[in-house]
């Protein structure tokens, strides 16, 4: 039976693509490259923003440079993270249904873990999640199943009763490897069939649908 509901945060609680764009165009533009239209920069998430840097980068970037991007969007993106940022809609509803059946619902994202909880306590000052985390020098990052540790000592269940809800395959292999439920926001920068094609359980259309299939787990 389900007892806890873990959130990925990017293209799953939160459309932040406007500002992740935002950050990474500046800190390119300052590098003297190419930016991107903001809808591109959705297809470089969900693996950490290293990663994202790499793919926004040219092919043949150095190291340095790589490096310099990487710091001019953390200094900037912490600063402008919550200002286009916006809710999916649905999932105010969608955690204030899970909230009022008793289930416990936290947070675990690939961003650094600072922006995260700052990110989530001005989009969430009322929900209580039971944990927010993100990454940190010491944590891998998602799909390692090492990054569910701060979640599994905070919570009390096993993972076998808590569901993962993410918009990547990242996400989707995590919760498979963690052995937690994998659910699918589609809603997110990935289709549906690719979430369904790397393990998504639950793949609903919409939040609203997504609370009627949790509680149906949760036996509510």
């Amino acid at each position: 039976m389900l007892r806890a509901v873990v959130f990925d945060l990017d293209g799953t609680l939160l459309d932040t693509i406007p500002d992740i764009a935002g950050a990474l165009n500046r800190a390119l533009a300052a590098q003297g490259l190419p930016t991107h239209p903001v809808r591109t920069c959705a297809g470089f998430v969900g693996g950490g923003i290293r990663e994202a840097v790499k793919k926004a980068a040219p092919p043949d970037a150095s190291e340095e440079i790589l490096q310099a991007i990487l710091d001019g969007y953390r200094g900037d993106y912490v600063a402008h993270c919550t200002e286009k940022t916006v809710c999916y809609p649905g999932v105010p509803e969608l955690l204030e249904g899970l909230v009022r059946q008793g289930l416990a619902l936290g947070v675990l994202s690939n961003k650094t873990e600072g922006t995260v909880r700052k990110i989530v306590r001005h989009f969430f000052p009322d929900v209580p999640f039971r944990c927010v985390f993100g990454r940190t020098e010491d944590r891998p990052l998602k799909p390692d199943p090492a990054a569910a540790a701060p979640v599994l000592a905070v919570l009390p269940f096993p993972a076998g009763e808590m569901a993962y809800v993410g918009d990547s395959g990242t996400d989707m292999r995590f919760a498979r490897e963690v052995g937690m439920v994998p659910a699918a926001a589609p809603w997110g920068y990935r289709s549906r069939e690719e979430l369904v094609a790397q393990g998504a359980v639950l793949t609903p259309e919409n939040p609203v649908e997504l609370l009627r299939m949790l509680l149906a787990e949760a036996g509510a």
